[in-house]
């Protein structure tokens, strides 16, 4: 049984959920999910998370993410990509932008901040899914979010078109983020095109192509590997025993944690654990037999 993370490189032009029933379609898969939905127009990397896999989905989910991103201003958008309505700012301040200017504005924009999610996202208020209202024309108060903008880079400004790269934390609506630099630069913008390069350290090329699903053995992220850095604690049969029927067993850790890696003699993981005051119990398990 396949237990992990499968990176699908997901084209343009579909949904994230389709992209999920193509791989549960083509590899037979009975329980898989999706970490970071993509909007339908962004392409790039979506983890498919395989059985076990869904047990650590919140730990992908953490990591920061890398995005490069094609910007177009002097154009405001109503969904702020290439989706809505795409109507010209009559003032703008277009013929005054140069690459010095851009970079001092992306500048602001760095490091910790909040955002307002877009109207035209996937986050639910109340169950119901934001661009489903946003669909009726109907616009409700979003509460702000914290978010951590990590670096962004110019990499080319060409008549208007603007490319960037840029890393930030999960929760980031790079759509949101593009819209208050065209703001701030007083000539409106909206995204063009998107593609998420890299999630924590898993990049490029660690992804497959949808198309591509018939050999994937070299393309799973194991269990092991989607805890990243996380600390581990290699158990005996005996304890692992003790454990997997919910005991606590002695560790001669002289810190606290609230979260550590088990693996058996294999050196496979059987779970996360917490320790406290010398003494190691499951939080969760992985089964092997599922």
């Amino acid at each position: 049984m396949i237990n992990g993370t499968l990176l699908i490189d997901k084209p343009k032009n579909i949904t994230s959920n389709k992209a999920l029933s193509i791989t549960k379609r083509e590899l037979s898969l009975g329980k898989a999910g999706i970490v970071g939905i993509l909007d339908p127009l962004a392409s790039g990397m979506l983890p498919i998370v395989i059985n076990e896999g869904t047990k650590l989905a919140q730990y992908i989910e953490s990591y920061e993410k890398e995005y490069l991103v094609i910007c177009q201003l002097g154009y405001i958008s109503t969904t702020g990509d290439e989706e809505g309505i795409i109507t010209p700012l009559k003032r703008n301040n277009l013929n005054k932008i140069n690459i010095k200017n851009i970079k001092e504005t992306i500048n602001l924009f760095m490091g910790k901040q909040k955002q307002i999610p877009p109207m035209y996202s996937g986050l639910k208020v109340n169950g119901t899914k934001l661009y489903k209202l946003a669909r009726k024309g109907i616009t409700i108060e979003r509460q702000p979010r914290y978010i951590n903008v990590f670096d962004i880079q110019l990499l080319s400004y060409i008549d208007g078109l603007m490319t960037l790269n840029i890393i930030c934390s999960k929760g980031t609506y790079i759509r949101t983020l593009i819209e208050s630099i065209g703001e701030k630069l007083n000539t409106g913008a909206y995204t063009k095109e998107l593609r998420r390069l890299r999630i924590g350290q898993f990049k490029e090329n660690n992804m497959i192509k949808i198309n591509h699903l018939k050999n994937i053995s070299s393309h799973i992220i194991s269990l092991e590997s989607m805890l990243g850095n996380m600390k581990s604690i290699v158990l005996s049969e005996e304890d692992e025993f003790k454990i997997r029927n919910g005991q606590r067993i002695f560790t001669k850790f002289d810190i606290n944690y609230d979260e550590i890696a088990m693996k058996n003699t294999n050196h496979q993981l059987i779970g996360i654990g917490n320790v406290h005051d010398h003494y190691i119990g499951p939080k969760r398990l992985i089964n092997f037999d599922e």
